[in-house]
């Protein structure tokens, strides 16, 4: 399978962790653009999925650093209620 600049790295960005929209973005193109390269070739949708799966951890580390619960209590919904105790930044 022979890719094009922009094919190897969406792949490279997809095994750092990025999602599709970052990867996307960093080649300068649309997510849905990756999607439908993904419907026409079967061997980059294949390169797709194993990129990703490389990248799992990371893309899972990235995306809980922008968690709004991290480090704070989650909502127990217990007392007051049945209101979250967590105000999601309103006061």
């Amino acid at each position: 399978m022979e890719l094009d600049w922009r094919g190897r790295m969406i792949l490279r960005k997809l095994e750092e962790g990025c999602t599709i929209r970052e990867s996307a973005a960093a080649v300068g193109i649309s997510r849905q653009a990756v999607l439908k390269r993904q419907n026409v070739s079967p061997d980059f949708a294949q390169a797709v999925v194993a990129a990703r799966e490389t990248g799992k951890a990371e893309r899972t580390f990235r995306l809980w650093l922008r968690h709004p619960f991290r480090g704070k209590r989650p909502p127990t919904g217990k007392g007051r209620g049945g209101k979250p105790r967590f105000s999601y930044g309103r006061r």
